[in-house]
């Protein structure tokens, strides 16, 4: 991952949760612009739209309304194949279900992660960025493979998903921000786990430090 060069140009559907983590800081500071600096072309579902609070849209409206971002609504886009779009939704609904099962975590996605993902693959978009876990297992189940660029005479791949801690690795290696900096992003993100599951949030603190090392 670190020989990444940023930002990363392929599409990248961005999910609620993620957004949330950075409207949690009480000092934005670099945080503002740093999911385009990531992802060159950044896609929002309108269902992951509407999962954001009035706060959350906001920014999402500006950041559409100066053309960083894109609203992406399937009505509009998928005009012509929109049964397509409805199927795999259906699908990747009911294989997270099942993953859910397995997993014991019933509902752990939402409705704009399952159309996000629906979106991306009917679109070849090589990633989706978001901190649900069963998304990854979802991907590989189905499975969503795309074709870089569209360019269906290549193999191809999988939908690559970013959890937060992937994100935050690209941002340090990069040198967008300092690891404190982002390392207290990262806190401030699972902040709930200190008090409701404190090994849980000490495990992912170490996580974070054995992939993202002082250097």
């Amino acid at each position: 991952m670190s020989n990444i060069t940023l930002p990363i140009s392929s599409i990248c559907f961005i999910d609620a949760n993620i957004i949330f983590y950075i409207e949690k800081l009480k000092s934005k500071d670099g945080f503002l612009n740093i999911i385009e600096q990531v992802y060159e072309s950044v896609y929002i579902h309108e269902e992951v739209y509407k999962e954001l609070s009035s706060m959350g849209q906001r920014f999402v409206d500006e950041k559409c309304d100066a053309k960083k971002w894109l609203l992406f609504k399937p009505v509009h886009e998928f005009q012509n194949f929109y049964e397509d779009y409805m199927f795999m939704l259906s699908k990747i609904q009911s294989t997270l279900i099942e993953v859910d099962t397995k997993r014991r975590k019933t509902g752990s996605a939402g409705t704009g992660e399952i159309a996000s993902l629906a979106a991306a693959y009917l679109l070849n978009a090589e990633f989706i960025c978001s901190n649900d876990y069963s998304i990854e297992e979802v991907i590989r189940e189905i499975p969503l493979h795309i074709f870089i660029d569209g360019d269906d005479s290549k193999e191809p791949v999988l939908i690559t998903h970013h959890r937060l801690l992937d994100f935050c690795r690209l941002v340090v290696d990069a040198g967008i921000l300092p690891r404190n900096a982002v390392k207290k992003f990262f806190q401030i993100a699972h902040i709930e786990l200190k008090s409701s599951n404190r090994p849980l949030f000490d495990e992912q603190m170490a996580e974070f430090d054995q992939l993202i090392q002082v250097t």
